[in-house]
């Protein structure tokens, strides 16, 4: 990072240079105007810092010519000054982009450190999709090479008919829209982003995609119609690149954000329905699910069947092998039920040793003979040549049954009675 330093004072000087080399800029210092614009010509420097008093010259005059310079039309330029100034308004005219005094150098200090970090943000390369749709080729030939510069991978087109089609092709996964309202074609921007928003709205998309529009009028009621269609953000041509650049950045940034927002929050609602140690759904998930089935059932006479399943003398297996092998057999009797359940069908980890399978559109007997298999699995199994039964309780919903509690109890109940039988079996209450 360079800055210029322009005062006719050496003390100034040597103050502002100490300030702006603390927060790692380059700095080069003159006295007088005409060295200033020798330094300009040669060198691109991202602050410029001039002192009010610039010796014979005026520092309005001065600013409003380094404002009409295509090198500096862009580049902030402070103004420090030894008393509050009475007329700022002139001096801001004139081009000047924060005025300090300099007896508060801390406010000027903390002012470069902020620029410091957004130049250094500015010169990072990104990364990300644009659909960019611009009928005019002079426009699109100097945008694209800055789009690429950045980092950004553009797809260039120019009607709408064009762009409708590439954004509704499902292997495209573009991260932004850029698009100007007047399109060769027949149809124009604003009808390309109503598309984009309304099969966003039928598709329920839960990032949409977020939609520049450009436009060479500026009207207040163009521009109300826009965002009514629904563009994220609206820059009139011609557009300076800097700002293009800044905008399509914070646009495409903060759909990243929310992204891994989206991200965590369903890895937060994975954690909070799933069981950690088997990756079962877990008791919350279970009666939250069933309250909901078993309204179904009732509404719709649903064939609707309750397991409770509890491996015999868990305790006495983890007093023997230990609690690390008492987990891996959880485990592995959790991917047992998995394996044997349908996709509308629920299993769960209850707690301890006890697990649920909630059978859907599945009566009675049919529950019976799928329980019994799954029994003769668990028997079977013998993970680490250890081997594991489990006593099975089932009952089917009825009327009588007002809500899960309930069947739960039913079927719990044959658990007990199962292990009264002798344990290893199936009993239907």
């Amino acid at each position: 990072m360079k800055a210029l330093v322009i005062a006719s004072s050496k003390s100034v000087r040597t103050i502002i240079r100490v300030t702006l080399e603390s927060h790692g800029f380059f700095t080069d210092s003159v006295s007088d105007e005409k060295d200033a614009i020798a330094l300009i010509q040669q060198n691109n420097y991202q602050l410029i810092c001039v002192n009010k008093t610039l010796g014979s010259s005026d520092c309005r005059l001065f600013c409003s010519k380094l404002r009409a310079s295509p090198a500096t039309q862009s580049t902030p330029i402070i103004m420090l000054s030894a008393l509050v100034e009475q007329d700022p308004e002139s001096f801001m005219v004139s081009g000047i982009t924060e005025i300090f005094s300099k007896n508060d150098i801390s406010s000027f200090s903390d002012y470069v450190q902020s620029l410091s970090k957004t130049i250094d943000n500015s010169n990072f390369i990104s990364d990300g999709r644009i659909l960019y749709v611009e009928d005019s080729m002079s426009i699109a030939n100097s945008t694209v090479p800055v789009l690429n510069k950045r980092g950004y991978e553009v797809s260039h087109i120019t009607t709408g008919e064009e762009a409708i089609k590439l954004y509704d092709d499902e292997e495209q996964d573009f991260d932004l829209v850029m698009t100007d309202i007047i399109l060769a074609g027949k149809i124009s921007g604003t009808a390309v982003v109503r598309h984009i928003r309304g099969k966003e709205k039928k598709h329920k998309s839960p990032i949409p995609i977020p939609i520049l529009a450009m436009s060479s009028f500026d009207d207040s009621s163009r521009k109300l119609a826009l965002f009514q269609a629904g563009v994220n953000d609206y820059v009139p041509k011609p557009i300076m690149a800097e700002e293009l650049l800044a905008r399509i950045d914070n646009l495409i940034l903060n759909r990243k954000l929310f992204k891994q927002l989206e991200v965590q929050r369903e890895r937060l609602e994975e954690l909070a329905m799933t069981d950690q140690l088997t990756g079962l759904y877990n008791r919350h998930y279970l009666l939250d699910s069933a309250s909901k089935k078993i309204s179904a059932a009732k509404r719709h006479n649903i064939d609707l069947c309750l397991v409770v399943i509890d491996i015999d003398f868990f305790k006495s297996f983890n007093d023997k092998h230990g609690h690390a092998m008492g987990d891996l057999m959880l485990t592995k009797v959790a991917e047992l039920l998995s394996s044997h359940v349908r996709n509308n069908d629920i299993v769960a980890r209850f707690g301890g040793e006890e697990f649920v399978i909630l059978y859907d559109y599945c009566p009675l007997a049919k529950a019976l003979e799928k329980t019994e298999v799954l029994r003769k699995a668990l028997e079977q199994l013998k993970p680490e040549g250890l081997t594991l039964t489990a006593s099975f309780g089932l009952a089917q919903f009825n009327p009588q049954d007002k809500d899960f509690d309930g069947l739960f109890v039913r079927a719990d109940e044959g658990v007990y009675l199962a292990k009264g039988n002798g344990r290893n079996c199936v009993v239907s209450v």
